[in-house]
C-alpha cells in the first residue's frame, strides 16, 4: 500500500510540469486571439499596432497588479476596498485612455475599453458553449 501511494505521488510529481505546461499554452492561445480580436475590431494599422500594444502590454500590467491587491486584501478583510478597488480600476482606465490616445486616433482609443469587453464576453460565451457539450 505505501508502495503504491509512493509510486503515484511519483508519477503525479512526474505529470505536474505537463498540466502547467498546458495552462500556459491555453494562457497563450487567448492572449493571441485577444491580440488579433482587438487588432481587427479597432482597424489598427501595422505602425498603429507597433506603438498601441507596449502600452497595452503596461496596462494589463498595471490592472493584474490592481486584481492582485485586491484579492489578497479580501483574504485578510473580505469585501473592505469594494469602492477602493472599483476606482482604482476607473482611474487606471482613464489613465490609459490618455496614453492610448497619444499613440492612436482618438476614436480607437475610445473605443478599446468597450472592445475588450466585448472580448471578454465572447470568450465567456465560449467557454460556457464548451462546458455544455
Amino acid at each position: 500500500m505505501k508502495q503504491l501511494f509512493i509510486t503515484c505521488c511519483f508519477i503525479l510529481f512526474l505529470c505536474y510540469p505537463s498540466f502547467a505546461q498546458r495552462n500556459s499554452e491555453k494562457f497563450q492561445k487567448v492572449e493571441i486571439a485577444k491580440i488579433a480580436f482587438i487588432t481587427k475590431r479597432l482597424e489598427l494599422s501595422q505602425q498603429e499596432a507597433q506603438k498601441f500594444f507596449p502600452l497595452y502590454n503596461e496596462y494589463r500590467k498595471e490592472m493584474r497588479e490592481i486584481v492582485h491587491e485586491k484579492r489578497t486584501t479580501d483574504q485578510k478583510r473580505p469585501s473592505q476596498n469594494e469602492l477602493e478597488f472599483d476606482s482604482e480600476v476607473l482611474s487606471c482606465k482613464k489613465k490609459y485612455r490618455e496614453k492610448f490616445k497619444q499613440v492612436i486616433p482618438d476614436y480607437k482609443a475610445l473605443r478599446f475599453f468597450e472592445v475588450e469587453r466585448e472580448f471578454r464576453e465572447q470568450l465567456f460565451k465560449e467557454l460556457q458553449n464548451r462546458r455544455k457539450k
